[in-house]
């Protein structure tokens, strides 16, 4: 991981309130899905990769999960606590592991941000046999129409590197879940919901993306300004359409 992908990984904590006020969390789909696939019951015990805010872990704590978060960014780490959640302050790559300790181990949102060469096996010997790996996303689909174009505009002039969203490219994860032989029954799933936004809310949200955090302050105020001029131009709503991908292995 270069000095560059590491400051972005942990850019997020400069805005930890932030975050957690404006992210998304994940269907309940998504939870059950996950809970049903390992046949995981209250108590089991989960590992948590690049916890955030919690997001992703409230939603498996209320069914019941013993979760314990990994979380680099100190502020990130802080609000976790305060929620009563055991929240350990470190990279993944950095954590001692547990061998075999774990019925599930999930990243939501954070996967990608682990580059290290031994990530899967080190996953894998974390998972009891026959336990579950869950990697999963919120992929938001691209607005369209004159609210699409409005949004492009006000990328291309402010910022053109980043105009059309991230090229995510998540079916990787399928290939390379596959070419570990500690891992099987390997399959995707895909939710679809819907969250509206009002301007502010989404000029808010956009804040904590990554890519947006590291722009310098004033371009970044010209560019979340002009977003939010092209949403009050079309009605000041937006509805975000949002496909939640899930990778599902078991440990065998």
């Amino acid at each position: 991981m270069t000095g560059g992908d590491l400051e972005q990984r942990l850019i997020f904590g400069e805005v930890a309130d932030q975050y957690e006020r404006a992210r998304p969390s994940y269907p309940d789909a998504l939870f059950d899905a996950v809970i049903a696939r390992g046949e995981l019951g209250p108590g089991d015990a989960a590992l948590e990769i690049g916890a955030g805010t919690g997001k992703a872990t409230r939603g498996f704590v209320a069914r019941g999960l013993a979760v314990h978060a990994l979380e680099p960014s100190a502020p990130m780490a802080a609000v976790l606590r305060a929620k009563g959640v055991d929240a350990e302050e470190t990279k993944f790559e950095a954590w001692p592991p547990r061998r075999g300790a774990f019925r599930l181990v999930y990243a939501a949102q954070a996967w990608h941000w682990v580059q290290s060469a031994d990530r899967y096996e080190k996953v894998a010997s974390v998972l009891a046999p026959g336990a579950t790996l869950a990697l999963f996303w919120n992929k938001g689909r691209e607005w369209t129409g004159e609210l699409g174009a409005a949004n492009d505009a006000a990328y291309d002039e402010h910022a053109p590197h980043l105009t059309g969203g991230a090229h995510w490219g998540l079916d990787r994860h399928l290939d390379e879940l596959a070419a570990v032989p500690a891992f099987a029954g390997i399959t995707k799933r895909e939710i679809t919901w819907r969250q509206t936004y009002s301007t502010q809310e989404w000029v808010t949200l956009l804040g904590t993306h990554s890519d947006h955090r590291i722009l310098p302050e004033e371009q970044r105020a010209r560019l979340h300004a002009a977003v939010g001029r092209a949403i009050d131009r079309n009605g000041g709503l937006v509805e975000m359409v949002y496909d939640t991908q899930l990778y599902l292995a078991t440990r065998v």
